[in-house]
Formats: structure tokens, sequence, C-alpha cells
């Protein structure tokens, strides 16, 4: 007697989700996550910003921390002014820095995450880089598009960078929802997730 053959494993998965700043990209990655069967996690482009400015404020003895919600709006100009230096630098830094640290990132004892949500893709370099890294991994790389009636860009860069990525990129899913409609975000992220086996 043959044993049956064992379906195949579905590919770690990259899912990015690009949209305006309180459109809600961050409600349609707590329901991706939610209902993830995979090891998964959140990590967003900024956070190695944050790390940095963390070990900024630590080298220096002062107290904060960037990845408290409240120090961080408290002090965005800080973030962005040390991302745009980072950036005139090197415009691929945080993306390379994401897309290295995906496959391997994970806490103590825990499995790599086989799925990885990041809702705060901003600019089309950041695809371009990861999908360059990633597939050579096997991972596949997903793309969202998040809006919501009424919401717009937060400044002129936020519009700019993404109308450059709508021009030039095709999303796997778009939503648009109606304002306050944080329970339908959270089902299609748990949908979305069922769908795409992550």
């Amino acid at each position: 007697m043959t044993e049956a053959p064992t379906p195949p494993m579905a590919a770690p998965t990259l899912v990015l989700i690009a949209g305006f700043a309180r459109a809600g990209k961050d409600t349609l990655a707590s329901g991706l996550l939610e209902w993830s069967t995979r090891p998964a996690e959140h990590i967003n482009f900024a956070d190695a910003l944050k790390e940095a400015g963390n070990h900024f404020m630590d080298y220096l003895g002062l107290d904060g921390n960037f990845m408290n919600e409240d120090f961080k709006c408290e002090n965005r100009d800080a973030l962005v002014n040390l991302g745009r230096f980072a950036r005139r630098l090197d415009k691929d830094v945080f993306a390379r820095h994401f897309a290295n640290w995906c496959p391997v990132m994970k806490h103590h004892d825990q499995l790599s995450p086989e799925t990885v949500v990041a809702s705060d893709w901003r600019y089309i370099n950041e695809l371009r880089v990861c999908q360059d890294i990633l597939w050579e991994k096997g991972w596949k790389v997903r793309t969202i598009y998040v809006s919501t009636a009424g919401v717009g860009p937060a400044n002129d860069e936020e519009l700019d960078s993404i109308a450059e990525i709508r021009a030039s990129h095709l999303f796997d899913q778009e939503y648009i929802f109606a304002p306050n409609a944080r329970n339908q975000i959270m089902s299609e992220g748990r949908l979305l997730a069922k769908s795409w086996r992550l």
C-alpha cells in the first residue's frame, strides 16, 4: 500500500500593505495575523529606524522609547529627519534590512515566521528590494492597497509616494472601506488570510 502524497507546503509569504495614514492598514494587518495558521509576525519597515533611535537614546542615557506610540508621535520629527538622512545616503537601506530580517526573525525558541505582514509600505523601491531578496529564498510577496472614504494623504510626500506605487504596480488585492469600518476591515483580513493560506 502506497502512502498518499504529502500536500505541498505553502511558501512563506510577505504581505505588503499600502495606503494613506489612518486608512485601516494596521487593522487589516491585525485581521490577517489573527487568522494566520502559520508562525506569523507584524514587522514594519520603520521598526529598524525606531530601534536605531532607541540605541541613540540609550547611548546618551536619555529616557524614551520610539516603540511607544505616544513617545513616537511626540518626537516624530526626530524619526522623520533621521529616516530622510539614512535614505539620502542609501534609498534601499530600510528595505534591505527588512527583507534580510524577515526569514530569520524570531523570538527565543519560536519558529521563524512563515507569514510576515508589513503595514507601512510607502515606497516602490521597498517592493522591488523585497522581491529581489525574498524570491531567491522561496518567499511569495503579496500586495494590498487600502483606502477609506474621506481619508487623504497626511502630506505631499505621502501623496507622491503612494501615487508612484499605484502608477507602477498592480496590487493583488484592493479595498475601499467606509469610515469607521473597523469590524469590516478585520473581517476582510481574516477572509484574506484564509484564501491566501497564510
